[in-house]
């Protein structure tokens, strides 16, 4: 019965390890889509920057 506990017991640490695995590519994953938002927002803001005024405000033609 000693044996059996070992193996149960490597097997609830190894559980752990995956939990623990799991945190860290959930982590990740969210500091990426943060990353990929601040581009994503920085290059809209460029674009709409450089895009023209709707409104003229200087006076068409002569």
């Amino acid at each position: 019965m000693p044996e059996r506990r070992v193996w149960v017991r490597f097997l609830a640490d190894r559980a752990g390890l995956v939990r623990s695995n799991e945190r860290m590519i959930l982590l990740f994953l969210l500091l990426l889509s943060i990353a990929a938002l601040a581009v994503f927002l920085h290059y809209t803001t460029l674009v709409l920057e450089g895009l023209p005024e709707p409104i003229p405000t200087e006076p068409i033609g002569p």
